[in-house]
């Protein structure tokens, strides 16, 4: 048989990641159902972005001429959810300063630092919600104990409206559980 010059089959358009998706906070699953449920976080603009992180170093052992197979360890992970917020409430202002309270007057709801980062400050989780083409379940992808921890953006032109861009980064457990999940559709192929 020849090599083939691409990587299209006949089942490469079951496996794509369809549009920007959605961003929850606080997502849970129930196993049993296949259901999820959490609080929708708000509408999105130029769509959002996982990233992982690996801190990965090579055991050098003497006489080894470079990296050798099986002497390459994960010193640590970082995942990140990047949320292109384009629908600002002052909730969503307050997720993405570290450390926030908001507290209300008559006409406003005022958001200010308490100089200091809480247990209660992290969120349970904050999770992409997408859809894979060949499948009716969703893509999730979670990110456990996450939190805020680049600051507030608000950059504003003319004819447009603002897009705040909120970095959410997970934490370990207090066992050492990873910071991050992700929920991939099993997709029947033909």
């Amino acid at each position: 048989m020849p090599v083939k010059t691409s990587g299209l089959t006949a089942n490469s358009p079951l496996h794509y990641l369809m549009n920007a998706g959605a961003v929850y906070k606080n997502l849970t699953y129930d196993e049993l159902t296949g259901d999820f449920t959490g609080t929708l976080l708000g509408a999105t603009s130029g769509g959002n972005e996982f990233a992982l992180a690996q801190e990965i170093r090579n055991l050098e052992v003497d006489g080894a001429k470079g990296p050798t197979k099986g002497n390459v360890v994960i010193d640590s992970e970082t995942a990140t959810l990047t949320v292109n917020l384009k629908e600002l409430t002052a909730s969503n202002i307050a997720l993405a300063i570290a450390g926030s309270q908001t507290t209300s007057d008559t006409n406003y709801d005022i958001i200010t630092s308490k100089k200091k980062i809480e247990l209660s400050d992290y969120l349970q989780n904050i999770a992409f919600v997408g859809r894979l083409s060949g499948s009716s379940d969703p893509v999730v992808i979670v990110i456990d104990n996450a939190i805020s921890l680049e600051g507030l953006t608000v950059a504003t032109t003319d004819k447009n409206e603002a897009i705040v861009p909120v970095v959410f980064t997970g934490h370990e457990g207090e066992d050492g559980t990873s910071p991050y999940k992700i929920y991939w559709p099993k997709v029947v192929v033909a």
